[in-house]
C-alpha cells in the first residue's frame, strides 16, 4: 500500500497522465522530501532577492538538504520513475531535471536535476557564474574536488585547490561565485546526486553557461593552477 501510494504522488508530480485533486496535491507536497525542497528554493529566492549573501546560502543549505532522509528525497523526486527515462550515456552522467519543480513555483533561474553516474565517470571539471548550487549523494561514493577561482585570464582560468574528500549518501558540497566555485565529481561507484540550484543572482547580468577546464594541468609554484577552457566535448573524453 506505501509503494503504491509513493508511486501514486511521484506520478503525479512528475507530470505523467495521473491528475491529483487539490486536496491530494496539498498532501502531496507537504510530504518531508518535497518540504525540504520548497525550504531550499525558498532560500535560493531569499538570495536572489537580496536578503542573505552568499556565503549564509552555502552555510544554510547543506543543513537543509539534510533535513529529509534519502528515501524520503528518493520518494520525493521519483527517483526511479526519473532513472528510467534518463538516457545512458558512455561518458559523464545522465542528467534529468525533475518535474516536480514547477509545481513548486520556483524563482526565475532555479532548478533541481538528478545526475546518474556509472562507475569511474565524472562531470568535468568546470566552474559556474552568477549562481549557487548544492549537491547531495543519493547513492554511491564521490571523489569531489573544490577550487577557489581567482582571477580569470584571456583562454581560462586561475585556480586555486579547496577541498579535495570521498563523500558519500547523505554528504552534501556546495558552489557559490565567491566559494569553492569550480568543481569536479568524481564516482567511484554507480552514483547518483541531486543538484539545488538558484541561478541568475543578478539578472542584469547576461547568461553565461558553466565552463569546462582542463586540470590535467601540473600546478603552479604557488600552488594555484592555470586552466584553460575546454568546449564541453573534450572535457567528456578527456575527463569523463
Amino acid at each position: 500500500m506505501v509503494c503504491n501510494r509513493r508511486a501514486f504522488i511521484a506520478g503525479a508530480l512528475l507530470g505523467g497522465v495521473i491528475t491529483l485533486s487539490d486536496s491530494a496535491l496539498r498532501a502531496a507536497v507537504q510530504t518531508p522530501g518535497v518540504a525540504m525542497l520548497r525550504e531550499a528554493l525558498a532560500l535560493g529566492r531569499r538570495l536572489r532577492r537580496g536578503e542573505i549573501t552568499q556565503f549564509q546560502w552555502q552555510d544554510a543549505i547543506g543543513p537543509i538538504l539534510r533535513g529529509a532522509t534519502i528515501e524520503e528525497i528518493r520518494d520525493a523526486v521519483g527517483l526511479e520513475m526519473i532513472r528510467e527515462r534518463t538516457p545512458r550515456v558512455r561518458l559523464g552522467a545522465g542528467i534529468q531535471n525533475v518535474p516536480l519543480l514547477a509545481r513548486l513555483d520556483p524563482d526565475d533561474g532555479a532548478a533541481v536535476r538528478v545526475f546518474f553516474f556509472g562507475a569511474g565517470r565524472t562531470d568535468p571539471p568546470h566552474c559556474h557564474f552568477n549562481m549557487v548550487a548544492a549537491h547531495i549523494v543519493l547513492a554511491g561514493q564521490f571523489r569531489v574536488r573544490h577550487f577557489e577561482r581567482l582571477r580569470e585570464t584571456a583562454d581560462g582560468f586561475v585556480l586555486r585547490p579547496s577541498h579535495d574528500r570521498v563523500i558519500g549518501v547523505g554528504d552534501s558540497t556546495s558552489i557559490s561565485d565567491l566559494r569553492d566555485n569550480a568543481h569536479w565529481h568524481a564516482a567511484l561507484t554507480p552514483g547518483v546526486l541531486l543538484d539545488v540550484e538558484q541561478g541568475r543572482l543578478d539578472p542584469s547580468l547576461p547568461i553565461r553557461k558553466r565552463q569546462m577546464l582542463d586540470l590535467g594541468v601540473p600546478p603552479n609554484a604557488d600552488g594555484s593552477i592555470l586552466a584553460s577552457c575546454l568546449d564541453r566535448q573534450t572535457a567528456l573524453h578527456r575527463f569523463g
